[in-house]
């Protein structure tokens, strides 16, 4: 189970960040599967970071809650 906080944001912005160099740079040496994975985690990363920049409702949940 991994829970995080908006305190962690700037981590999740760097690792967000690196995961996008990864990316670029097995797509330039052909290393399509290794890209493939890590736009899996790039995927997870923007949903976090989305979650964690939207601020909660009234009711004191946060926005994942109000799906």
């Amino acid at each position: 189970m991994f829970i995080t906080t908006p305190q962690f944001l700037p981590q999740h912005h760097q690792q967000r960040h690196q995961v996008i160099q990864i990316i670029s740079a097995a797509e330039a040496r052909g290393q399509q599967r290794l890209a493939e994975m890590n736009r899996q985690v790039l995927g997870n990363l923007d949903q976090i970071i989305a979650t964690l920049e939207t601020p909660a409702d009234p009711n004191g949940t946060g926005a994942a809650d109000a799906r």
